[in-house]
Formats: structure tokens, C-alpha cells, sequence
């Protein structure tokens, strides 16, 4: 009988504790952790306004992106807010879309993160990189603040270098954990560190056909991480180009030029001791 009791109320417990209403602390710390890993913010319309209108409805306020768990992949959160009208609490929901689709005007799709209940007179702002939800709650004024530092419309690309930004606090930078995860438009340089011609993801910036004439544009110049040549055509200008860090004379990497001297074209690339250079399909000399 002892037993029983004890189960009971532990069962009682957990289920208040279940019920009890999460605190703006709580709701604060719930939405920091996340949201700080934030890449976009979209959405947010009259910044810094109360919003009163229309009252008893659920509406989005923001949307904001951010890294799925691993890095490399994005997901899409949306917070909507329901204006307290009569019987109707004020309330603020998050939802998670698994795909970087739009989010809905209701909370009608997705899994549902978090949800407050109590507030009234939200505003909602965004000004140097950090959100801020001003709101009234339990007769307070009541402000939550999260930083952004990753929102990519900050971020500064510069060769050679992680993505930076620079304008949050003055002296301080954020850098990128995973450059391949938080690969942006907005980066106007070639290439990533991964890349390798091994893999098929190496980017040719400058192209020479067997004439030795230029084929486009040469964009080397533009290569993030730097450029290397090929041995194809035994040009005395050298060869084409690709972006990245050399890995010549590797297995399956480009053969390592053996000079400007025109020799037999299975002798113009080097390999390591255990590799032949070959031809392949490009008639780039290839390591096996």
C-alpha cells in the first residue's frame, strides 16, 4: 500500500510539473541557446512597434535560420504571436520546419519548440546583431535579448581567412566553427577549404586548351583559399588552374609539374614513388 502511495505521488508530481507555465528566464535561456547560431532573420516588419493588431489572432512575427544539428544541414524556425483579446491570453510559439520552406501566417505546420503564455504589448526589434522581445507580463515590463553574431548580412570574406564579422562589439570577432557548413552567396571568393580535385569539387579558375589559348575568363584571382596548375597540354605559359590547396602527386590528385622543358608527355608530372601519372578524360596527367 506504502508503494502505492509513493508511485501516485510521484506520478501527481511529474504531471504538475509538466503543467507548470515556463518563466521568461526559462524562455530567455530556451531561445539564447538556439538562436544564437542564427545564419538568417526574415520576416521582421515594423521593427520596434508594438503589436496590437488584429486581437485574438495568431500571427508570424520573424523567421530565422539556423544550423540543423551536425552543422550541415539548415532548418527553419518560426515565432508567431497571438494579440491577448478578452478571454484570450497573449501568447508566443516557436515552430521548427525540418526544410527551408516559408513559414506559414499560423502555426500550422512543423514541431511546435516552445510556447509562453501571459504576455501582452510585444515588440520586437533587431539592431546590431542581437533580437530583442520587449513585452509586458504579470503587470512588468520584461525585455529578452539574443545575440546573432552569425546573421550572414555581417559577415566580412576576406582570402584566406575564416568568415569574420566585426561590428557586434568593437574589438571583438566571431568566427565560424565549420567554414563547409556556412557556405554563403554573399561569399563573392571561389572555392572551399575542402575542396580536393580527388573528390571532383575543385574549381577550375583558368582553362587552356591544346593550342595553349586562354578558354573564358581567368578567375584565379578570385580563388578564396589559393590556386594551383595541371599538367594537361605541356603549355609554356603552364597549364589550367583549379582552386584550392595542392595535393599534387597524391593518389588520385593532379601529377606535380615537372617544369616548363618540354618532354614525353608521360614524364611531364611526378607522383609518389608508388603512382604512375595518367591521362584522364580532361587529359590532365592524374595520379594512380
Amino acid at each position: 500500500m506504502k508503494i502505492l502511495n509513493l508511485l501516485m505521488l510521484v506520478l501527481l508530481f511529474s504531471c504538475v510539473k509538466n503543467n507548470e507555465k515556463m518563466s521568461v528566464a526559462e524562455m530567455d535561456l530556451r531561445l539564447s541557446e538556439e538562436w544564437i547560431y542564427t545564419t538568417a532573420l526574415d520576416g521582421l516588419k515594423n521593427s520596434g512597434e508594438v503589436i496590437l493588431r488584429p486581437p485574438g489572432f495568431e500571427q508570424l512575427v520573424v523567421s530565422v535560420t539556423l544550423p540543423a544539428k551536425g552543422g550541415l544541414n539548415q532548418i527553419r524556425q518560426c515565432l508567431y504571436y497571438t494579440v491577448p483579446y478578452k478571454e484570450i491570453a497573449g501568447s508566443l510559439k516557436v515552430m521548427e520546419l525540418k526544410n527551408l520552406e516559408s513559414c506559414p501566417e499560423t502555426a500550422e505546420r512543423g514541431e511546435k519548440i516552445l510556447e509562453f503564455q501571459g504576455l501582452s504589448n510585444l515588440a520586437v526589434s533587431f539592431t546590431r546583431f542581437k533580437l530583442a522581445l520587449d513585452f509586458d507580463y504579470q503587470k512588468e515590463k520584461k525585455k529578452i535579448e539574443i545575440p546573432m553574431p552569425n546573421i550572414e548580412s555581417g559577415l566580412v570574406h576576406e582570402k584566406y581567412k575564416a568568415l569574420s564579422e566585426r561590428s557586434m562589439i568593437s574589438g571583438l570577432k566571431f568566427l565560424r566553427l565549420n567554414d563547409d557548413s556556412f557556405d554563403f552567396g554573399s561569399n563573392r571568393y571561389l572555392g572551399k577549404i575542402s575542396d580536393r580535385f580527388s573528390r571532383g569539387t575543385a574549381i577550375r579558375c583558368h582553362q587552356v586548351n591544346k593550342n595553349c589559348e586562354t578558354v573564358g575568363e581567368n578567375r584565379c584571382g578570385d580563388c578564396r583559399y589559393g590556386w594551383y596548375e595541371v599538367v594537361d597540354f605541356q603549355c609554356p605559359q603552364g597549364g589550367s588552374k583549379f582552386c584550392g590547396q595542392n595535393h599534387c602527386g597524391e593518389k588520385n590528385e593532379p601529377a606535380c609539374p615537372r617544369g616548363v622543358k618540354v618532354v614525353p608527355e608521360e614524364e611531364a608530372g611526378i607522383c609518389q614513388s608508388d603512382l604512375e601519372p595518367v591521362l584522364n578524360a580532361d587529359k590532365i596527367l592524374v595520379c594512380q
